[in-house]
C-alpha cells in the first residue's frame, strides 16, 4: 500500500533574503504571498493562487492581473503572513512551509515561531525558512533530523519546562535531560553525522538550523 501525498501550502512572507531559495511546487499544492512576499515567488518564476495582505509593502501597480487577491485593512489582528496561514488550512492544508519568515523584523519573526504555534493547535505543521535559518517545532515523540551542512542546531523550551529531551548525533548529547525557557541551554549545537534525533516527553520544542558567515567550533 502506497504512502498518501501530502500537499503543502507554500508561503511566501517579506523577511529580506538576497539568495532565493529552491522551490519545486507539485500538483495540488498551493503558493500564496502574503503582501510583498510576492517579489520573492515572482522572482522564482512562481505564479501564486492568491495574494493577500493589507498591501503596505507591495505597490498597486506590481500587483499581476488575474491574480486573486484577498485585502484586508491595515488595522488588524493577524500579520499577512497569518492571514495567509488561516487561508491554507480554510482549503484544508495540513503542511506549510514559509519562505521569508525569518531574518527580518525581530517582531516578526516572534509573531512566526506563534504562528507555528498557531499551526500546531490546528492539527497542522509548519516550517519557517530564511536566508541562513530554518525553524520548527518538536511536540513530544522522537524524530529524526538529516544534518543541514554547515549549520548550528540548537533546540529551545517554548514551554516553561520541556521534560526527558534526549539529543544524539550531536556535538554536545544530552539524555533525559531537562530545557527551560528560562536558559538557552540548547543553543549551537552541531549534529555530527548525516542525522540527529530529538526525543521529548513533555512541553514543545523549537528547533533552528543556522548558518552564519563564519563557522567556529563552539558555542558562541
Amino acid at each position: 500500500m502506497g504512502t498518501e501525498k501530502v500537499s503543502t501550502c507554500y508561503i511566501f512572507a517579506g523577511a529580506p533574503m538576497e539568495s532565493l531559495p529552491s522551490v519545486a511546487p507539485e500538483p495540488g499544492d498551493l503558493i500564496l504571498c502574503a503582501d510583498g512576499g510576492y517579489r520573492y515567488a515572482r522572482a522564482l518564476g512562481l505564479t501564486p493562487d492568491y495574494l493577500v495582505g493589507d498591501f503596505d509593502t507591495l505597490p498597486e501597480k506590481e500587483i499581476p492581473e488575474g491574480c486573486r487577491v484577498q485585502r484586508h485593512p491595515a488595522r488588524k489582528d493577524d500579520t499577512d503572513t497569518m492571514l495567509a496561514v488561516k487561508l491554507g488550512l480554510s482549503l484544508d492544508f495540513r503542511r506549510f512551509v514559509l519562505y521569508g519568515a525569518i531574518g527580518g523584523r525581530l517582531d516578526h519573526t516572534f509573531a512566526n515561531v506563534q504562528t507555528l504555534l498557531y499551526l500546531h493547535a490546528q492539527g497542522a505543521e509548519g516550517i519557517l525558512l530564511g536566508e541562513r535559518d530554518e525553524a520548527m517545532l518538536h511536540p513530544p515523540g522522537r524524530r529524526i533530523y538529516p544534518a543541514r551542512r554547515g549549520s548550528y542546531f540548537s533546540v529551545f523550551a517554548l514551554t516553561e519546562v520541556c521534560k526527558g529531551v534526549c539529543l544524539e548525533g550531536t556535538e554536545y548529547p544530552l539524555q533525559d535531560g531537562e530545557l527551560t525557557s528560562a536558559f538557552p541551554l540548547g543553543v549551537s549545537n552541531h549534529i555530527t553525522g548525516e542525522s540527529g534525533a530529538v526525543t521529548l516527553s513533555e512541553g514543545m520544542l523549537l528547533l533552528v538550523f543556522s548558518r552564519d558567515r563564519h563557522q567556529s567550533g563552539g558555542r558562541e
